[in-house]
């Protein structure tokens, strides 16, 4: 809800899901540092719940997922991987079904950011959206999966999050 500060809302009443699309991460080939990491941020932002889930790098994995996140009630949805062109990166495509408004310019910030840390970061296909125009909807992102691509895709995201839901409640 927002607060009497037009510039503020209240994060504890958003729950978050950062699914993580690894197949190395799932088979412990691989720790989930950037899973972890995305938890602990979104946590320290005064989110009420950060819910990590590690699947495996299939379309049909991260489209179930992510509505089962969304049927939850969960108002910020990450994934974390499958933002290349590899066979099975299909993230940014399973996000695109299940948005309504897309924000492309939050995801060309992320990638120009990224593009500080890394001559790579023009290579990821970033998606940023929301499901719908209501107090209900849920904010979605696709961001790369690893750990410096995720810290730079909240370096982005996480000063944004109070304006996106206020212009949510007010919708």
């Amino acid at each position: 809800m927002p607060s009497s500060n037009d510039n503020d809302y209240d994060l504890s009443t958003v729950a978050a899901s950062v699914i993580v699309m690894s197949d190395r991460v799932l088979s412990g080939e691989r720790p989930n540092t950037a899973g972890e990491a995305c938890r602990d941020r979104l946590l320290a932002e005064g989110l009420s719940d950060a819910a990590v889930s590690v699947i495996p790098e299939r379309r049909r994995a991260v489209d179930e997922e992510l509505r089962a996140s969304i049927a939850s009630g969960r108002r910020l949805v990450i994934v974390l991987g499958g933002t290349g062109f590899r066979r099975n990166n299909d993230a940014p495509e399973a996000i695109r079904e299940l948005v309504e408004v897309e924000l492309p310019g939050v995801a060309e910030r992320i990638r120009s950011h990224g593009m500080e840390h890394s001559p790579l970061a023009p290579l990821s296909r970033e998606v940023v959206g929301v499901t719908g125009k209501d107090s209900d909807a849920a904010l979605l992102v696709c961001s790369p999966g690893s750990r410096g691509g995720m810290s730079d895709t909240l370096d982005v995201l996480l000063p944004l999050l109070r304006h996106v839901y206020i212009q949510l409640a007010e919708s």
